[in-house]
């Protein structure tokens, strides 16, 4: 999306923020010479070391509509940016507010325009378009020292992929990235073991085992109500989606990595040129055999046809889906209630023996400081400050229902290490072994850790290594609060420790050619993959898709993604 494309979108969704106000920034005769630290201050204080003189920065602020604001408080005045002027002098001046749901077309609007804030939130696609345009300053000179050693932590967690996405072809550091979870976007096989034991069937690990567990799923009454009325793999509701980009909770992206299959994801052909995973030869294969589990009622016959998936899930109906870690906490209920003992696999493997996980980026979630900004390392403050206060502000009651962070902190995101899942997993897991005591952790950059560690004693039953439904207490008032997180981590999160090959895409922008005919591709994609599983259209379909794809825009991309790759 070059410049001017960017120009007129942002004249185009003009109209969505007329009601706000203007894009501002600071002036040139208005910004302030840099401001710096104290002479005394050691390089080990400069991330939340206090400013001898005010330092102002300018931001365009995102406002919940729904949070409550105490009296004497306002957007701009509050008690977060009161604490940063008390304990930092750091004085934040918001430019423009808009409401979080018009944020991102406000802030397009200012790279349109060429007048975004000092600092600033941005997505993906803003943080490329700004990249792309010279807008905004490398902050790697400041990252040593200013970062606290918690953020350099959570970025160092996200590993070579993560800083892939924050650093600009010459290696510098233009962005403050809020990691995501790598174990969140990673869909696992979830099992009914209650359903397994009846039937006496073992935990099926390839395509024919799950073909027949399946199949004793639907045939064999596994519910015991003399009703033919189970499913054996669920499948995405009529909002979902059959493939993703990472997060994909009842999407069938495992049944397509068994056959090495990508859809959607930009990969690295052998020759090193740029190639579409939906269009390979594996993606046809793989709806080809997905396509014959749906005819033999294996997958749910109401597939994109139901309006939400987890109707039957929870209704005790299904006996397999497709879903992340954290999907313990969307069948909590029937945990809570004893009636299904639900387990969590890298599963069906590959023919090579390997579990190809989908990933999504390791970040969406970017903070930059434009080319005009004086005092770029106020970013690091104000992160490092969140970071460091957070969990306390909470214990104290300054974060509250009405003063949450998220509401009014500026430049927040939600910081946390990418492998905390693995990393808790393992932690709670010798715990439990006796191997190590609460007082050998550091939780500094855990937030839930030590609480986790607390719940677990009580709520797990020995023997400790046993993961069963009844071996947890589920009748302790701490339950309904903390089973729903232990059991994702102790059972989603046990398949994350365990080798398996990640699939990134190595594209994740948006090329001219994309911003007008990608809708149009994707639909078509979509429609034909799900054409083709439900029955309605013949796999030689696949074949015309491919061709249409190309034709109508998809090489055009390719080409222009390598371009862009250097490919």
């Amino acid at each position: 999306m070059n410049l001017k494309r960017i120009i007129s979108l942002a004249a185009a969704t003009s109209i969505l923020v007329s009601s706000l106000s203007g894009c501002g920034g600071s002036s040139d005769d208005e910004q302030k010479t840099a401001v710096k630290e104290a002479e005394s201050t050691s390089k080990e204080e400069l991330p939340l070391a206090k400013y001898p003189e005010t330092v102002t920065v300018h931001l365009g602020g995102a406002m919940n509509p729904n949070a409550k604001i105490p009296d004497g408080m306002s957007y701009d005045d509050n008690s977060y940016t009161r604490l940063l002027k008390e304990d930092l002098n750091i004085e934040v001046v918001y430019d423009w507010v808009a409401s979080s749901s018009d944020y991102d077309e406000k802030m397009s609007l200012c790279i349109g325009s060429n007048s975004v804030p000092e600092l600033m939130n941005v997505n993906a696609t803003q943080y490329r378009a700004l990249l792309k345009y010279d807008m905004i300053q490398p902050l790697d000179q400041y990252f040593d020292d200013y970062a606290s050693d918690a953020l350099k932590s959570y970025v160092k967690s996200g590993g070579e992929e993560l800083m892939k996405c924050i650093t600009n072809e010459n290696g510098e550091i233009m962005a403050i990235p809020a990691p995501n979870m790598t174990g969140g976007v990673v869909n696992e096989m979830w099992i009914r073991q209650d359903w397994l034991d009846k039937l006496n069937l073992e935990v099926p690990r390839t395509w024919d085992e799950m073909m027949a567990v399946a199949e004793a799923f639907v045939t064999q009454d596994p519910d015991g109500n003399g009703e033919d009325d189970t499913i054996g793999i669920l499948g995405p509701a009529n909002t979902d989606h059959i493939n993703g980009v990472g997060d994909n909770q009842f999407g069938l992206d495992p049944l397509f990595s068994h056959f090495k299959s990508f859809p959607q994801y930009w990969l690295e052909g052998e020759d090193g040129t740029i190639e579409y995973g939906s269009i390979q030869p594996e993606t046809k294969e793989a709806l080809e055999n997905i396509a014959k589990l749906y005819e033999n009622g294996l997958i749910d016959p109401e597939m994109l046809v139901r309006s939400d998936s987890k109707e039957p899930l929870l209704a005790g109906k299904v006996g397999i889906f497709f879903g992340p870690w954290w999907s313990g906490y969307t069948f909590a209920d029937v945990t809570l209630s004893g009636s299904a003992d639900w387990r969590a696999y890298f599963t069906p493997l590959s023919e090579d023996g390997n579990y190809y996980a989908h990933m999504a980026e390791p970040t969406k979630k970017y903070v930059v400081a434009s080319k005009e900004c004086k005092n770029p390392e106020a970013a690091f403050k104000i992160i490092n400050y969140l970071i460091s206060e957070e969990q306390k502000w909470v214990e104290e009651g300054v974060t509250s229902t009405e003063m949450g962070t998220a509401d009014f902190y500026p430049l927040y995101n939600g910081y946390d290490n990418a492998d905390e899942i693995e990393v808790s997993y393992e932690i709670l897991t010798s715990y439990l072994a006796g191997e190590i005591t609460i007082e050998d952790v550091d939780f500094s950059t855990h937030k839930l850790l030590k609480s986790d560690m607390e719940a677990i004693k009580e709520l797990k039953k020995e023997p400790y290594d046993d993961f069963s439904l009844d071996k947890w207490n589920l009748d302790s008032e701490l339950a309904k609060g903390n089973l729903p997180r232990l059991v994702a981590i102790m059972i989603g999160g046990a398949s994350l420790v365990k080798e398996y090959v990640p699939v990134y895409s190595k594209y994740n922008g948006q090329t001219e050619t994309m911003e007008s005919k990608w809708a149009n591709l994707k639909k078509m994609e979509e429609e034909t993959f799900a054409k083709i599983i439900m029955g309605k259209a013949d796999i030689s379909e696949f074949d015309t898709f491919v061709e249409n794809w190309k034709s109508q825009g998809g090489d055009q991309i390719l080409n222009e993604i390598s371009k862009e790759l250097g490919k």
